[in-house]
C-alpha cells in the first residue's frame, strides 16, 4: 500500500483488530437485535481500500457493505458504526425495498435500536486520501433543444 508509513501501521492494526470474524460477529448481533437474523448468510462484508472519503458504502441489489480500509485505519472508533449504518441500509432495502429514503424513517429506527447516531455524514479527516482533481470535477451534462 502506497502512502504514509504511519498509514500502513494503522491499516495492520485496524485489520487486526478487526477481523473478518469480529466484523460478521458484530454484524450478526446487530441482524439479531433488528429481528432479521436470516439476513446473515445473504450479507457479504469486505475491507475496500481503494474508497477515497466514503467511509463506507453498501451494494443494496447484492447484499455487500464495503468499508473504507485506509479511512477506518485512521479512525478505528468508527469502524463498528459504520458497519451498522450500511447493515441498516441493507435491512430496510430488504424490508421495505427499493422506494425508501435511504437516511428515512425506516433507516433512522434500526440506527436508534442499534444505538447509534442518525447522523448520515462524516467529517473525518480524508487528508491524503482523496485526488482533489478527480473529486471536484464536475459532470456536464448537454441539453438539446429539438
Amino acid at each position: 500500500m502506497k502512502g504514509d508509513p504511519a498509514d500502513c501501521v494503522s491499516v495492520q492494526l485496524v485489520l487486526a483488530d478487526w477481523p473478518e470474524e469480529r466484523l460478521r460477529a458484530r454484524l450478526d448481533e446487530v441482524l439479531q437485535l433488528w429481528d432479521v437474523e436470516d439476513l446473515r448468510a445473504v450479507i457479504e462484508v469486505r475491507w475496500n481500500p481503494r474508497l477515497r472519503t466514503t467511509v463506507g458504502r453498501a451494494f443494496l441489489d447484492d447484499m455487500i457493505l464495503e468499508l473504507n480500509l485506509r479511512l477506518l485505519a485512521r479512525h478505528p472508533e468508527q469502524v463498528e458504526h459504520v458497519l451498522i449504518h450500511e447493515a441498516a441500509h441493507l435491512v430496510v432495502r430488504r424490508l421495505f425495498g427499493p422506494k425508501v429514503p435511504p437516511h428515512g424513517q425506516a433507516w433512522k429506527a434500526l440506527m436508534q435500536k442499534a444505538g447509534e447516531s442518525t447522523k448520515a455524514t462524516h467529517n473525518l479527516d480524508t487528508t491524503g486520501l482523496a485526488n482533489s482533481k478527480a473529486r471536484h470535477r464536475r459532470r456536464r451534462r448537454l441539453w438539446f433543444r429539438w
